[in-house]
């Protein structure tokens, strides 16, 4: 399962490609779309940098739960607790070992 994130060889041009701002930095950074997950009837969506980040190893993922804001816009939240976090990134990686199964 580790080649996933050996390279971006797994995703292709024209996959989605999700913008966030970097408050800290002031600045606009790009990621892959990996996946959108439904764990425990939230939706999670996993994604990972287009270009190599500081504070994040390649084989890293960024993981955020889907919300809605007071206006009923979605917007990624960070998930606080540990054990949710786990579990998703745990329904993830069985998401790609039935890709790489398939394969």
């Amino acid at each position: 399962m580790a080649d996933f994130f050996e390279d971006n060889n797994n995703v292709e041009e024209d996959d989605d490609i999700i913008v966030l701002h970097n408050e800290t930095t002031d600045k606009d950074e790009e990621f892959y779309h990996l996946a959108t997950l439904d764990v425990d009837r939230k939706w999670y969506v996993v994604m990972k940098p287009v270009e190599k980040l500081e504070d994040i190893a390649d084989d890293e993922v960024l993981i955020y739960e889907i919300a809605e804001d007071e206006d009923g816009n979605d917007t990624f939240a960070p998930i606080e607790d540990e054990d949710v976090l786990e579990k998703v990134f745990n329904e993830f990686m069985a998401e790609v070992a039935k890709y790489e199964d398939e394969e």
